[in-house]
């Protein structure tokens, strides 16, 4: 069964077009149960109904015409109930609809799985036998395994297909994603080379037959270069007859062999990268259908040879090619090194298959002020490379080749953001003060974006968390005591007197160093934060000394520890920090060293319980909202699956989050919130009506938080978070909020697109 699986799901990825892949499937999938009809109808919303896309048994001529309604026949049950149909007689079910079109009157046995792709039914499978008998468990459950492993592949070949079609029609694609950093952008493609694999490469044709003579050729040289490299460094660790394998892998790359036939299909028009996958895919199909094991694996050499020479081909197009002036980056997942690649100014937009809109990428395009959308859906790349965009990130759609209606109407809503933005900016002086007088201190998350945070200096009220990981991201070894100094010196001198809340060194989970590689299969609840800075004392101790010699005649320095979970870890760093400062009394006995304040961030479900043991020890704590949410929902924050999972408008959050305001309360310690909900205008209404009076967020995010609270009373925020606290669910929390703010004239910060 197994086999048979394998062998269906590599034949249709090795088609073509959308069309030659399901009648693949179809065909595959009759034979492979011995049945005499197989047919798949996918699901057209725009008409709210089902069309037959490819069928081995029904009427040939009814593919692609053939339509049943969402709630019609056998097909339409077995997506409503999103469940598999087995029955022996078809025509006795009270939803069995006679169809004389398709030619089914001979068939009885009927079963059907639907299709479903991220919760969204994608179509239907159906087999059909004339004998009246009900298919067995074992064929029902091959019919549902073959959905389940085939839905992402079959909806990647259908956006595939809509984008070859709306190409050549000059229609506009849109795609669907979660939005993170809001904002509208309108620019050109840059995509960053892909994990590469033959799925991802669209057969297109090139009328310049030399130009793509000499691309395949140099690609060729490429990989020669590269298989030649190999073989000396593994000379002399490995034996002769094992080098051999180069020598064949030469061989393969010959003008005789791959060469010839890559050279045929340039002759027919395609392009080097078509050619090569079509003559790859060929002979990969060819080996797979061997008997023989030997000569069946390989199959798995053909393909990596291909592999490296598209991967040379891909490389050698992209070299030369320069950033856009409006570029919108896009990458199967985003990176801080990418964003950081691109040249000043040149940035409007990024988009990001994987991750989510709380990955540490994604918070740093907020800090960057860039509209971005995360977790679009699983695409061909390539196909988008230079390629007008309009990225919508309030909506999270992203337009691709967009009409220029569409695009002057894009222009407007552009122009009507820089209205308002213009309004935050003309109040962003003022105190942040709610109409009946509560004073609110509105701080700033910096050490993202080192170049751009300086002109918030004048805006906010301090640093409510200075990121020092980012700093020891950007280097390429860790970074000295001196070194570190100097540093935070600068920062601290920034913003005085102002207070800095600097988080010591906080890596792991999607924060990684280059030259410290941490790998796990779980890492964020793996070695991270302040687990990993305990266990190499000597870094930790370092970086303590370098902040504390930092803060001397300033004083205006606060150290937070991050990731405390357990009172122990909480001893231990106090005890470090002490040895820290008693060293440097020690080595500097003729200057005043002042022993910062010390706080713990709740970013651990296990610290909101333990406010009563710390708040004895330290002298603050600042709710981390984002890792909070993520453990208190057991939701993967940089997984692009579960991206909408991920809530902190979720009651059990909001809940956990009113404890803490109260405890600290109760306790008498000092409380902020340095999370993406404080950057959130109607999150801050919530914490503010919890009793939080420091929220600390990205300084795109001050002036308009403060533009809010300035038409803002204390008691209509506490009545609104009392029947938020009373919900269910996020969306109901979420419709009073929103409700909320059209009632108080607010609703023009919000952006309702009218496109579907």
């Amino acid at each position: 069964m197994l086999a048979t699986l394998r062998a269906i799901a590599e034949s249709v990825s090795q088609q073509a077009c959308l069309d030659s892949a399901l009648a693949c499937f179809v065909n595959m999938v009759k034979d492979a149960m011995q049945t005499e009809c197989c047919s798949i109808y996918f699901a057209d919303y725009s008409q709210d109904n089902f069309v037959l896309m490819a069928t081995q048994g029904l009427n040939p001529t009814a593919v692609g015409t053939f339509r049943i309604g969402f709630t019609e026949g056998l097909v339409g049950l077995v997506a409503q109930r999103e469940e598999p149909i087995n029955i022996a007689y078809a025509k006795s079910h009270p939803r069995f609809k006679s169809s004389p079109e398709v030619n089914e009157e001979s068939y009885n046995a009927f079963l059907s799985v639907p299709v479903v792709h991220q919760k969204k039914v994608l179509g239907v499978i159906v087999v059909q036998q004339k004998v009246a008998r009900v298919f067995s468990q074992d064929e029902e459950s091959f019919l549902i395994t073959l959905s389940a492993q085939l839905a992402s592949q079959l909806a990647h070949a259908e956006i595939k297909e809509v984008l070859r079609q709306d190409e050549s029609s000059h229609q506009t694609s849109v795609l669907k994603g979660v939005s993170s950093a809001p904002g509208i952008a309108i620019g050109q493609a840059f995509v960053v080379i892909p994990k590469l694999d033959f799925t991802s490469i669209e057969l297109k044709k090139d009328a310049n037959q030399a130009l793509q003579q000499r691309l395949f050729s140099q690609a060729v040289s490429a990989t020669r270069h590269e298989f030649n490299t190999l073989s000396t460094t593994l000379s002399d660790s490995i034996p002769k007859e094992a080098l051999a394998v180069f020598d064949v892998y030469q061989q393969l790359l010959d003008a005789k062999s791959l060469g010839q036939n890559v050279e045929t299909q340039l002759q027919q028009g395609w392009c080097a990268k078509s050619s090569l996958k079509i003559v790859i895919e060929k002979l990969i199909a060819q080996f797979n259908a061997m008997q023989d094991p030997y000569i069946k694996e390989r199959a798995v050499d053909v393909k990596d040879i291909g592999l490296r020479v598209l991967h040379h081909l891909v490389k050698t197009e992209h070299a030369v090619k320069p950033y856009p002036k409006d570029t919108v980056l896009i990458a199967n997942t985003v990176t801080p090194a990418m964003l950081a690649e691109v040249p000043k100014g040149h940035l409007v937009g990024v988009v990001s298959v994987n991750g989510s809109a709380n990955c540490h990428a994604s918070i740093l395009t907020r800090a960057m002020g860039i509209p971005a959308i995360w977790g679009i859906e699983d695409v061909p790349l390539l196909q988008f490379d230079g390629k007008k965009m309009i990225l919508d990130a309030y909506s999270g759609r992203l337009y691709i080749s967009p009409s220029q209606i569409l695009q002057d109407e894009y222009l407007q809503l552009k122009y009507q953001e820089t209205i308002l933005n213009d309004k935050f900016i003309a109040e962003q002086a003022c105190e942040a003060v709610t109409l009946d007088g509560q004073q609110i201190s509105l701080l700033l998350n910096a050490g993202l974006d080192l170049n751009t945070e300086s002109v918030s200096t004048v805006l906010c009220d301090g640093v409510g968390l200075y990121r020092t990981e980012a700093w020891f991201m950007q280097k390429g070894q860790f970074p000295s005591q001196v070194d570190q100094e100097n540093w935070y010196r600068q920062v601290l001198e920034s913003y005085h007197p102002a207070p800095v809340v600097m988080r010591t060194l906080d890596i792991g989970g999607d924060k990684v160093l280059d030259y410290f590689d941490i790998t796990e299969d779980n890492p964020f609840l793996g070695w991270r934060g302040i687990r990993v800075t305990l266990d190499h004392p000597e870094l930790f101790l370092d970086q303590l000394k370098a902040m504390i010699k930092a803060n001397m005649g300033l004083g205006n320095l606060k150290i937070m520890l991050p990731m405390i979970s357990g009172t122990e870890e909480v001893d231990e760093s106090l005890a470090l920090l002490s040895q820290a400062y008693f060293e440097l009394e020690e080595q500097h006995p003729d200057k005043v060293i002042e022993r910062p304040e010390v706080g713990v961030m709740l970013e651990v479900p296990s610290s909101v319980f333990m406010l009563p043991e710390w708040s004895k020890k330290v002298d603050f704590c600042s709710v981390g909202s984002n890792d909070l949410t993520q453990y208190l929902l057991a939701v993967d924050r940089s997984n692009a699956r579960v991206a909408d999972l991920f809530n902190p408008y979720h009651p059990g959050v909001l809940r956990v989050l009113q404890k803490v305001a109260q405890e600290c309360q109760h306790y008498d310690l000092s409380l902020s919130l340095c999370g993406e909900l404080g950057g959130d205008p109607e999150g801050a209404i919530l914490l503010i009506a919890m009793g939080y009076r420091q929220l600390s967020m990205n300084h795109f995010s001050i002036s308009k938080v403060k533009w809010v609270l300035r038409r803002l009373k204390m008691s209509d925020m506490e009545v609104l978070l009392a029947e938020c606290l009373a919900q269910s669910t996020a969306k109901q929390v979420l419709r009073l909020t929103r409700n909320f703010m059209i009632e108080h004239k607010l609703g023009k910060l919000f952006y309702t697109p009218s496109h579907g």
